[in-house]
């Protein structure tokens, strides 16, 4: 397993404490998020409550427990109460639990230990379009100190590595995605960069994870697709296109990504549109045969200008490009906007994207996608939030265009999140009123996986036939029973900046300010 790099033996989590899910405003360290209500810690300090009347009814340690689904269905049943009740100061065990009125968590009892591991384990083919990991010993640690402050302070507080970046290595992606969660293949992405000397992850790099997972594949499996980020309004936009030639001809990468709301200096982000820089860009792309575009949308980034977040331009480029598939990262989800019924007038968020849609005259299922990462992991804490944005999406994106993705590993595992959707639904009020789609159980097929197997041409069937050997799936029991007797990291240890005071404490660091690369 030549270039993985060693997988740190540390204790990364505090094994008493560490919730698998958490009330409260999450960031993935791109954006600041809101601070911790007094609401929010009561809520988690009611998590905690349930945690432990579970673990002495059910007889084990505090720490084994944790790492159970019985864990994660005592966070998903007080998130459901904290939704019905004000504030929320009832065990959840100890009271009939109201049902949320637009979303809600199916689960047992977290006590009941046989019932919960029923309830939130599955055997989805799950396909994560939404996957992050660094290289410690890459140039831009070098070249791009602000970009190294960042990744530094994302890194759990317990992190005691030599090399502290070792903590979001390739070993520790393949182990959060492919040992510590039901994840079945992954999209490798980038956080935005104008090339190799300031990638955290530079594409030849991408490609090494590409060929290393599959080495670990039986058959030789490509469990991994990688992607191309590209800043085109960095230096000559032929520079750009000579790269994404480049990147062809050795990868080739399963779809092009941008950050057009980004810039070195900020304020200097870009449209799709724009005939000099956008629509070459995507031109070539078409012209290459990468008919796959990405394009970060939505949540708001630390120091980036935010006009160029809206989606108005990949919708409208969409209609330019019939025969390209264009994916919304984060389905141009805002934190600063509280999901509710959709208004067309909405100037920030998921509407923003609905409203596009009608402007442009886009139909449900055509060729422009989302993916939830982020969006999902924030507003699952709120369910009836959490029901109106999955709820749109599906009836208007389309049951088939919205795809899974966590923006792990900055979060840890994404194993909680898959838990925590594998139960989720929209009640029949919501439904009826809005309009919304029924999570079935073909709804949330393609949600986990089969909507993203179809975009980028996997055949689900023949992938899992090449994992029937898989040493990397062999070993997930004994990775769980390793983490369970603390040898191995919790999973549900997150590798990012996620609360206010994390991100707001490197923003006020000695570092340069936040110019990504």
């Amino acid at each position: 397993m030549a270039g993985i790099g060693p997988f740190s033996r540390r204790l990364r989590d505090r094994p008493d404490d560490q919730l698998p899910l958490h009330a409260g405003p999450v960031s993935n360290g791109e954006f600041v998020p809101a601070a911790e209500a007094a609401r929010d810690r009561q809520v988690n300090a009611l998590i905690r409550a349930s945690i432990d009347d579970s673990a002495r009814r059910v007889g084990v340690d505090r720490r084994r427990f944790l790492q159970g689904a019985g864990a994660v269905a005592a966070s998903l049943a007080v998130f459901e109460l904290a939704g019905c009740a004000s504030p929320p100061t009832s065990h959840p065990r100890a009271v009939s639990r109201p049902r949320g009125r637009g979303g809600r968590f199916k689960v047992p009892p977290p006590e009941d230990t046989a019932a919960c591991q029923q309830a939130l384990t599955g055997s989805e083919f799950i396909f994560d379009v939404h996957t992050h990991h660094v290289i410690p010993t890459g140039p831009w640690v070098d070249d791009s100190p602000s970009t190294t402050s960042l990744v530094l302070s994302m890194l759990p507080p317990g992190c005691t590595d030599a090399t502290q970046l070792d903590c979001v290595d390739r070993a520790s992606y393949l182990h959060d995605i492919f040992l510590a969660s039901d994840t079945t293949m992954a999209v490798l992405t980038d956080v935005p960069n104008s090339g190799p000397s300031n990638a955290p992850i530079p594409f030849p790099e991408a490609l090494r994870t590409q060929q290393i997972t599959a080495g670990l594949t039986g058959g030789g499996a490509s469990r991994l697709l990688v992607e191309n980020i590209i800043a085109p309004n960095v230096g000559p936009v032929s520079a750009t296109l000579d790269e994404m030639s480049s990147a062809m001809a050795t990868g080739p990468p399963a779809a092009f990504k941008v950050y057009t709301a980004w810039s070195p200096g900020g304020g200097g982000g870009y449209s799709l549109e724009d005939p000099t820089i956008g629509l070459p860009t995507v031109q070539h792309a078409h012209d290459l045969g990468v008919k796959v575009f990405v394009a970060h949308k939505g949540l708001p980034l630390v120091n980036f200008d935010p006009v160029f977040n809206h989606p108005d331009d990949i919708v409208a480029v969409s209609r330019q490009f019939p025969d390209m598939q264009f994916v919304v990262y984060h389905a141009a989800w805002d934190p600063n906007q509280i999901e509710g019924p959709y208004d067309p007038n909405a100037t920030i968020g998921i509407d923003t994207l609905l409203a596009a849609l009608d402007r442009h005259a886009v139909p449900p299922n055509d060729n422009v996608w989302v993916d939830v990462a982020t969006l999902w992991r924030q507003l699952l804490t709120t369910p009836d939030q959490a029901a109106h944005a999955i709820g749109k999406l599906l009836s208007r994106v389309g049951t088939q265009r919205v795809m899974w993705g966590t923006d792990a590993i900055w979060y840890g595992s994404p194993e909680a999140q898959i838990m925590a959707m594998r139960t989720f639904e929209i009640t029949p009020e919501f439904q009826d009123v809005y309009h919304y789609p029924a999570l079935t159980a073909d709804v949330m097929a393609g949600l986990f996986g089969l909507n993203a197997a179809q975009l980028f041409g996997v055949d689900p069937t023949a992938m899992r036939c090449g994992l029937t050997q898989d040493p990397l799936s062999a070993n997930i029991s004994e990775a769980a029973a390793l983490r369970a007797e603390g040898a191995l990291p919790s999973a549900w240890e997150p590798h990012g900046p996620t609360t206010r005071r994390q991100v707001l404490d490197w923003l006020g660091s000695s570092a340069t300010k936040w110019v990504p690369f």
